[in-house]
């Protein structure tokens, strides 16, 4: 695995070299656009249109809209003066419960990894600590000219580092708090319960499959072998209009579930004693 950026880890008086590794890597699908005629490529020149011609970059600036018609032009120059200069360290402001962040905050996962041997054993300090302590590291460093907040946990014998968005870039969510949460029915409320119960699992993620993703790569491949594709209408489910009638037979289903799962999981343990 390659590094992304290595540095330092600041805490206190304690500094240690450390590198950080991609954590996710996202596997959006893209797609050329071409014309359909002869295959090409399309190509997006950038046009004036008040001049009504193109554009060469020497004749585009950078512009911040006052409104509709003015803008205050911003220089390289200027955007370059302004950029802050790396310690290529990770500055730790201080430790505290991670549930203490609401998930709003998330932003980007990496993996810390300890930059050379002398490194591993203050790691491995520190991530003991924390975990006994049940402590996450809330940080601060300026990686490619960009200030960044970071929150550093222990996570199955390594560190997780999840880059913070901004307070002023996470939404107030003005308006969407749920008003019907007093005085709610009973046997709603129970059957409910009772779906989430029967719907209970534990975290898999070998579950967690983009189908979507699967199923162009299946239509892209299928086609480059020249095979025909049926596209096939998706089939409509029967609706239910009773909410009541909808919890009822919710229950009656996840119950069935609810089962299997509890069979499944005992033919595992039972694999595993058998194993051991």
């Amino acid at each position: 695995m390659r590094a992304i950026w290595s540095g330092v880890l600041r805490i206190s008086l304690v500094t240690i070299p450390i590198k950080l590794y991609q954590a996710v890597s996202k596997k959006d699908l893209s797609f050329h656009l071409v014309h359909r005629k002869c295959g090409t490529r399309i190509r997006y020149e950038k046009v004036c249109p008040r001049c009504g011609r193109p554009v060469s970059d020497e004749e585009i600036i950078r512009a911040w809209p006052l409104d509709r018609e003015h803008y205050v032009f911003i220089s390289d120059e200027e955007l370059e003066s302004l950029r802050l200069s790396s310690s290529g360290a990770i500055e730790i402001k201080g430790f505290i419960p991670p549930q203490s962040v609401p998930p709003l905050f998330y932003a980007d996962w990496h993996y810390l990894a300890p930059d050379g041997p002398a490194a591993e054993e203050a790691l491995a300090l520190f991530y003991r600590a924390m975990e006994e302590t049940g402590r996450a590291a809330l940080g601060e460093a300026i990686i490619r000219n960009r200030q960044r907040p970071f929150l550093i946990k222990p996570y199955e014998g390594k560190f997780l580092v999840c880059t913070l968005h901004f307070r002023d870039e996470v939404l107030a969510a003005e308006g969407l708090r749920l008003s019907g949460l007093k005085g709610l029915d009973p046997q709603g409320l129970s059957l409910a319960k009772t779906i989430v119960e029967n719907l209970s699992l534990d975290f898999d993620p070998q579950t967690l499959v983009d189908h979507y993703r699967e199923a162009v790569m299946a239509l892209i491949e299928a086609k480059a072998r020249g095979e025909a594709v049926e596209i096939r209408p998706e089939k409509e489910k029967a609706r239910v209009v009773s909410l009541m009638e909808a919890l009822k037979r919710s229950a009656q289903e996840t119950a069935g579930q609810r089962l299997v799962r509890a069979k499944g999981r005992a033919l595992k343990k039972d694999r595993v004693r058998k194993t051991s």
